[in-house]
C-alpha cells in the first residue's frame, strides 16, 4: 500500500505548477499546541477518510463537513483529513474541512515535496505529515523548515527505532508512530514510545478498531489519530467526551 501511496503522491507533485505562492499566510491554529492541552491524558484527532485499504474499512458517502464539524464540536484536539485517492480523498477535502472547523486542521498525507506543503498551506492546513523512511534526512530538514516558515507543525513518521535519530534531530517536529501501518500494535508502540523524551510530542498514525483500545496508551503517547473508531460512530461528538471523560 505505502508504494501506491508514494506513486500516487509523486505524480501529484509533478502537476503542482501554477500555485499561487503569494497568497500564502502563516498558519494561526497550532496544532502543536493544542494537543498539549489535553497531554495529560491524551488528545483525539478525528482523521476524516472514505476508505482505509490496510483496515478495510470504507465510509463512501461520509458527509466530510458534517463529520468534521461534529468532531469540533467535541473536545476534539484537531481534525485530520487523509487527502490521497488511495483513501478516497482528495486535496477539496481540506478546502471543506479547514472552512467549517476552529481546531488545526492536519493533511494526514504523505508531503515529499515544499510544493506539497504550500499547496497544503494554501488549502488550509495547519500541520503535514512527512515519510522519513523516503526522504534523506537533508530532504527531510528542508522540509521541516519549509513548514516552520508557514508556522505548520510537523509530523514525521517513525516506523522503528532506526528512525530515531533522524526525527529527534528535528526539535521542532512532532512524531508520528506509525509502526503497523494498519492496526495498532499496542506492545511495539509502548517500546518505541518509551525511548522518546517525554517532552517530545508522539502523536499515533495507526488505527484502533474502537477508542477504548487507546486507554492502553494514555501517559504512552499525546495523541492518537483516528479514523474507524470514530467514522463508524452515529455520534462521533459524544464519542470523543465519553472517552476523554475516562481519561482526562
Amino acid at each position: 500500500m505505502k508504494a501506491r501511496w508514494i506513486a500516487e503522491k509523486r505524480a501529484e507533485i509533478a502537476a503542482l505548477t501554477d500555485l499561487q505562492v503569494t497568497e500564502l499566510t502563516p498558519s494561526r491554529r497550532d496544532f502543536t499546541q493544542f494537543i498539549a492541552v489535553h497531554k495529560q491524558g491524551m488528545a483525539l484527532v478525528p482523521r476524516v477518510q472514505r476508505r482505509s485499504p490496510a483496515t478495510g474499512g470504507a465510509w463512501p458517502h461520509l458527509d466530510v463537513q458534517a463529520f468534521a464539524r461534529a468532531c469540533d464540536d467535541s473536545e476534539a484536539a484537531a481534525i485530520a483529513v487523509s487527502t490521497a485517492a488511495l483513501f478516497g480523498g482528495t486535496v477539496n477535502d481540506l478546502d471543506v474541512v479547514a472552512g467549517a472547523v476552529s481546531a488545526p486542521v492536519l493533511r494526514d498525507d504523505l508531503c515529499l515535496d515544499h510544493q506539497q506543503v504550500y499547496q497544503s498551506r494554501l488549502r488550509g492546513a495547519d500541520a503535514v505529515r512527512f515519510p522519513t523512511a523516503e526522504l534523506q534526512p537533508a530532504a527531510l530538514r528542508e522540509l521541516v523548515a519549509v513548514a516552520s516558515s508557514l508556522h505548520m507543525t510537523s509530523i514525521v513518521e517513525v516506523g522503528g527505532a532506526d528512525m530515531l535519530p533522524v526525527a529527534l534531530a528535528l526539535p521542532t517536529a512532532c512524531l508520528g508512530l506509525t509502526l503497523a501501518g494498519g492496526r495498532a500494535d499496542w506492545r511495539a508502540v509502548r517500546s518505541l514510545a518509551n525511548q522518546i523524551p517525554r517532552q517530545r510530542t508522539v502523536v499515533l498514525l495507526d488505527e484502533v478498531a474502537v477508542l477504548d483500545d487507546l486507554l492502553a496508551l494514555v501517559g504512552v503517547v499525546d495523541a492518537a489519530v483516528v479514523g474507524d473508531a470514530l467514522l463508524g460512530d452515529p455520534d462521533p461528538a459524544a464519542a470523543i467526551a465519553a472517552f476523554l471523560a475516562r481519561v482526562g
